[in-house]
């Protein structure tokens, strides 16, 4: 049956198990948790105790168990950092190391994150990288999809202080914001965001991990397109103004 918007599944636990595997097991869906699994489902489904039925499928994912990390203790005070009035005004810049090298031979994720509608984009990349070279990626994957920021927020890492790099922003006219020397915690969304993409490279590299790299666009847009927590909303969304099409949505117009 259908309502005015979304399409009402009858009372047939196969029909739910497809669609619980489909917003939460496919590589697209993320293995995210029974928060943001449910308001998947809720976008165009509904059944009832849909809920409970995501909550308990969600708690038995044995990827899920695998995969997660501990949260890290925070450490030191928070620096205030500014306030972005628009999307990708205010980006915050960080790296992902210590991974296995990949067939592209690629070992580091220069992790962007826009302050603004927490939209996250991991660019793949290696420790040799000289600054130049991680200019380049920044220009290529961010400001030729997104435009210029005012902002760039950075912990003391030697890509970002170099001579090379400031002499870029300037250019750009991106002032360089420092957080608190060996307190990468400052920047905790881009912190999470490292967390986040390391639990989904554990998730979908099971089989091989030597092409942990070639999963990195569906796993951004699985992030991009998950609700957040602090917004109420999807970082695709407020970027945006529109959700994604995906293999998920129904077919059949409402009425």
């Amino acid at each position: 049956m259908r309502g005015s918007t979304k399409i009402w599944v009858p009372n047939y636990p196969p029909l739910h198990q497809l669609l619980l595997e489909e917003y939460h097991d496919v590589l697209y869906a993320g293995h995210f948790g029974s928060n943001k699994t449910l308001t998947g489902i809720a976008k165009h489904y509904y059944w009832p105790h849909m809920a409970d039925n995501v909550q308990k499928f969600v708690t038995s994912c044995t990827t899920c168990q695998r995969m997660k990390s501990s949260k890290q203790k925070k450490a030191g005070l928070l620096q205030p950092l500014p306030v972005p009035e628009q999307p990708w005004q205010v980006v915050s810049l960080d790296f992902i190391t210590g991974l296995p090298t990949s067939t592209n031979d690629h070992d580091v994720i220069l992790i962007v994150i826009d302050k603004f509608s927490k939209m996250g984009h991991s660019i793949p990349t290696h420790t040799t990288a000289r600054t130049e070279e991680t200019a380049q990626l920044f220009a290529r994957y961010i400001i030729s999809q997104h435009g210029i920021p005012t902002t760039l927020i950075s912990d003391r890492d030697l890509k970002f202080t170099s001579k090379f790099w400031k002499e870029l922003v300037s250019l750009l006219g991106t002032k360089l914001a420092m957080s608190s020397a060996y307190h990468p915690q400052t920047d905790g969304q881009t912190e999470r965001l490292n967390q986040i993409v390391e639990q989904l490279l554990r998730a979908a590299c099971k089989d091989d991990i030597s092409k942990w790299d070639l999963h990195l666009p569906v796993l951004e847009f699985a992030y991009n397109n998950a609700t957040h927590a602090a917004t109420g909303q999807t970082p695709f969304f407020l970027c945006y103004g529109r959700h994604p099409l995906t293999p998920q949505q129904p077919t059949i117009p409402a009425t």
